[in-house]
């Protein structure tokens, strides 16, 4: 079929020139080519179809102005496009066959603004070729000896001007117009930019999995062996140390669970960058120099990755905050953060006392439920004695196998389509496995947040007025609670003067049920303090007992939550202002109703708003550079220090004075006579 077809074109066609058929199949007097005498038409076919094998298929039908006719030979080939895509092409070559098929040249300016496209197809995007100017047929080109140009042209990484107007004059250019090469420096600077980020430290809570390299010295599973093995020998020197630190500079180079997977896989990953060639002897003999070590020798090496600066255990290079005001004057600004009282209801705080009839309403529901209580960390269902029951148990249901670390999420792996994992910061599994909890308590828990239920123990009372308390005092509040029979109780209340930071109480405080988990994996409360502290005696000293060499102070204990309340409601007044973080649980565990309140989750809400809520830790790490919460061993936490915790409250709260008063001094704020004083 093909090669009668291919024989009309010897016909001369009946209509002549008054022909008007759309690419007709006879010869036409105007016709620019003809096979040449000698060759068949069967021979003529099978060079075009040979020449055009490699070429590429145009993705629109040819738009043709109605004075031509169709074109005599294909599009422009893969070859070409991609001579003219790369970033070293000329951008001033001149190209006559623009002019012949109406094509306008590109310039610097429009170069210029197709810079962006030019980067997506730097970094290997090809796909998006357009060829969107009409071809005329006078003009066909030189496929082949533009694809060997082309070729040239790419292994030059630096082409001279010269070769460049020589291969204009020679060779014809390829179809689509060339980039400018400024799209060369501006893909070369967006990848060093890139590296130049991704070299940089970032926080952020890592599993014992080797990092993913461009390059990889070895495959996946054999990194993953040598990786545990040189985590082995660290933490088996780390635990060692731990046994025989017994003063404060011994237990500062002592590295957590999180900070020796980072090491690791910093170690590891500084080997497989650095020593590719012979990176499996490299990470071994590491991993034996370590075995061999002993524990003098891991105490000098940690001594002196301390001293310079290492990135994993460096001390901390925070900054004193700078407010540009007296702490007098602070006294006086911080209550301009106050959030109004009565929109404090909706983060959870109490603005009125619950009246007798809805107190006796939630004891009747109490007792009429039989006491059964959802665990607050398995979510199994269960049943509180209080009083124990005959056998002596406070809760049913046996043991509580649960996770006691809280969620937090992996980095997004490469991919469009990859996300991040959900685990569990205690153990570091993905929370979608049906394995179980980690750790098993003795018994479940559980809390309520009802007001009416929290006040049938103890109820809620208002900050009475107190002439005592100084004018220019605030105060820095925090609290720890544990599990009882009742729910989530008071174990220890923690006041401290803000700004300067002196201690102004600090008392554990016996809780009115019988103790299910003091909870110190987060409140620090160990059965072993509250056993062996003093009872502490209304009216007298309430200060804690100094410890012994680098003992910790013993705190005294207040006989119930009623006694701290009435010691905190010496300390303040209904216009001292309290700073905490996540102040409505501190103030709801205590039962008190103040009008002035600063929380550091008001000052700092979360970009994604409530519930989510920043934590303390992480804000005192990011705008202060300030660790806290620190844990020597996280497989066996001391908990929170509230009196760090309050402390940490308080420097949020002057850092946003800070930078408050920096906004107001541009306004024309001013502080005059000792006063901060507005604009005129």
């Amino acid at each position: 079929m093909a090669s009668s077809l291919a024989a009309l074109k010897d016909l001369p066609c009946p209509a002549g020139d008054k022909c008007t058929a759309f690419q007709c199949l006879f010869k036409h007097g105007n016709d620019s080519s003809t096979p040449p005498t000698g060759i068949s038409s069967n021979e003529s076919l099978a060079q075009d179809i040979s020449a055009s094998s490699d070429q590429v298929i145009p993705r629109k039908r040819i738009k043709l102005d109605s004075t031509t006719s169709a074109p005599s030979q294909p599009q422009a080939t893969k070859k070409d496009v991609m001579h003219s895509q790369h970033p070293t092409a000329s951008n001033n070559t001149f190209s006559p066959l623009s002019t012949d098929r109406k094509r306008p040249v590109i310039g610097a300016d429009e170069a210029q603004g197709n810079e962006s496209e030019s980067l997506y197809r730097v970094r290997g995007h090809i796909g998006g070729i357009r060829l969107d100017q009409t071809q005329s047929e006078s003009s066909v080109p030189h496929t082949r000896s533009s694809s060997a140009s082309s070729l040239g042209s790419q292994k030059l990484k630096t082409p001279s001007p010269a070769l460049d107007t020589v291969k204009a004059s020679s060779a014809p250019t390829s179809k689509v117009p060339s980039r400018s090469s400024s799209t060369a420096s501006a893909a070369s600077s967006s990848r060093a930019s890139i590296t130049q980020t991704s070299k940089q430290p970032i926080n952020k809570v890592e599993t014992l999995n080797p990092r993913l390299l461009k390059k990889s010295p070895a495959q996946h599973g054999t990194r993953l062996k040598l990786v545990s093995a040189l985590h082995e020998q660290y933490a088996r020197l780390n635990s060692e140390l731990k046994k025989v630190a017994k003063d404060k500079a011994s237990k500062q180079l002592l590295l957590s669970d999180q900070q020796l997977i980072v090491k690791t896989l910093d170690d590891e990953e500084e080997i497989a960058v650095k020593k590719y060639a012979i990176y499996a002897n490299a990470i071994r003999n590491k991993i034996m120099a370590y075995k061999r070590m002993n524990v003098a020798d891991w105490k000098e090496e940690r001594k002196s990755a301390t001293t310079n600066n290492d990135p994993v255990t460096a001390p901390d290079a925070s900054q004193p905050i700078d407010t540009g005001l007296t702490p007098a004057l602070e006294i006086a600004y911080v209550p301009r953060l106050a959030y109004p009282f009565n929109g404090l209801q909706k983060y959870g705080y109490v603005s009125a006392i619950p009246s007798p009839e809805d107190i006796e309403k939630a004891r009747a529901s109490v007792q009429a439920s039989g006491n059964v209580e959802i665990c607050d960390r398995c979510t199994r269902r269960f049943q509180v004695f209080p009083g124990r029951r005959e056998d002596g148990a406070l809760a049913s249901n046996g043991t509580c196998t649960h996770h006691p670390g809280k969620f937090y999420f992996t980095e997004r792996g490469p991919g469009r389509l990859s996300h991040g994992q959900k685990k569990y910061r205690c153990c570091h599994r993905s929370v979608d496995d049906d394995s179980g909890g980690c750790f098993t308590a003795p018994t479940h828990v559980f809390k309520t947040t009802n007001i009416n239920r929290l006040a049938s123990l103890l109820n809620f009372c208002e900050t009475p007025p107190n002439p005592t308390v100084p004018d220019d005092r605030a105060i820095c509040f925090d609290c720890e609670m544990g599990y009882t029979v009742h729910g989530l109780e008071l174990i220890r209340m923690t006041a401290v003067s803000w700004p300067g930071g002196e201690t102004l109480a600090d008392i554990l405080v016996q809780p009115y049920g019988e103790v299910l988990d003091l909870n110190t994996r987060y409140s620090g409360v160990t059965p072993e303090a509250m056993a062996s502290a003093e009872r502490w005696v209304p009216g007298e000293d309430h200060s804690p007992t100094p410890g012994v060499g680098e003992a910790k102070p013993k705190l005294k204990i207040a006989s119930s939550p009623a006694a701290a309340r009435n010691l905190l409601f010496s300390l303040i007044g209904p216009l001292t202002p309290i700073i905490g973080h996540g102040l409505e649980n501190d103030l709801n565990a205590i039962r008190v109703i103040h009008p002035t309140c600063i929380d550091s989750i008001l000052l700092y809400p979360h970009k994604r708003g409530l519930p989510h809520r920043n934590g303390l830790k992480m804000l005192m790490q990011t705008l202060l550079n300030q660790k806290i919460q620190q844990e020597a061993d996280e497989s066996a936490p001391e908990g929170h220090d509230s009196a760090e915790d309050a402390k940490a409250a308080g420097e949020l709260v002057r850092l946003k004075i800070r930078d408050e008063w920096k906004d107001l001094q541009l306004k024309g704020w001013s502080v005059q006579n000792g006063e901060i004083t507005p604009p005129a």
